[in-house]
């Protein structure tokens, strides 16, 4: 749809003005389409959530922008030196806005990353769905919302029509521009599902395995598996299938301009 993570929310894709259909090879829905494998920069592709953009958790984007441990300005949280790492000490809140500890909240469960604004139809559509699956699977799963508002009370509000047992990164945390960046998220809603254990991540196409796969998905995510991906909608049966699942891999590149600004993805 056009989309880039930014700062303060989404911004328009400068090589499409924002319009999300351009599909000439140099165009950002090509290029990351090409790239289709989950751990290189940019790879993944995300037509699991139903727009065709974003890619897995393998893009290397933490490192330059400081030691780890370390803040910046304008943001709350420390920098992690890993995608490992960020989702151990990962910066959330409860839905009436009280800090969680990462650890404790994730504990035996995977969990969903969910990209997402109250601005966005198709996320206002998809959450609710959304919001029923994380109750019903409350044991196993649960779900960080990664909000694309614009500004803080607007993700405070959203965060409020979701369910008590959605978690959320704060607007201004440094965590939030965090996973931004190094899913690549291009289109929203997106739901990629990262298994805390093995410390990987599962899949990019979880939007679509809650809508098509809901029984099921939760317990083939804590197996490693995508919950729904191109062999099932080729009706290929398990039994024949060899899945393999990308690791993310060390991070290197700058993640933050030297103002403090999204780096281009």
């Amino acid at each position: 749809h056009g989309s880039i993570p930014a700062a303060d929310g989404f911004d328009p894709c400068p090589q499409c003005g924002g319009a999300g259909k351009v599909r000439t090879p140099s165009a950002c829905c090509a290029r990351h389409d090409d790239d289709a494998t989950i751990g290189r920069p940019g790879g993944g592709h995300g037509h699991g959530h139903g727009h065709g953009h974003g890619g897995g958790a393998g893009s290397p984007v933490f490192g330059a922008i400081g030691p780890p441990g370390s803040t910046l300005p304008g943001f709350t949280g420390a920098i992690p030196g890993s995608i490992e790492e960020l989702f151990a000490t990962l910066e959330l809140v409860d839905h009436e806005g009280d800090p969680v500890v990462a650890k404790e909240a994730f504990e035996n469960k995977v969990v969903g990353v969910y990209f997402s604004a109250s601005r966005c139809p198709a996320c206002v559509r998809f959450s609710p769905t959304l919001d029923a699956f994380t109750e019903r699977n409350a044991a196993d799963y649960v779900t960080v919302l990664v909000p694309g508002d614009e500004d803080e009370e607007s993700a405070k509000r959203y965060h409020k029509t979701l369910g008590a047992n959605f978690l959320s990164v704060p607007i201004g945390s440094i965590h939030r521009t965090l996973l931004m960046t190094a899913y690549r998220v291009y289109a929203i809603p997106a739901l990629h599902v990262w298994h805390v254990a093995d410390e990987k991540h599962v899949t990019a196409w979880g939007h679509t395995a809650v809508t098509r796969a809901p029984e099921t998905c939760v317990a083939d995510w804590h197996a490693g598996e995508p919950g729904w991906s191109w062999f099932d909608v080729a009706g290929v049966p398990k039994s024949w299938r060899c899945v393999a699942v990308g690791v993310p891999g060390a991070v290197r590149e700058p993640l933050l301009t030297a103002d403090g600004g999204a780096a281009e993805a």
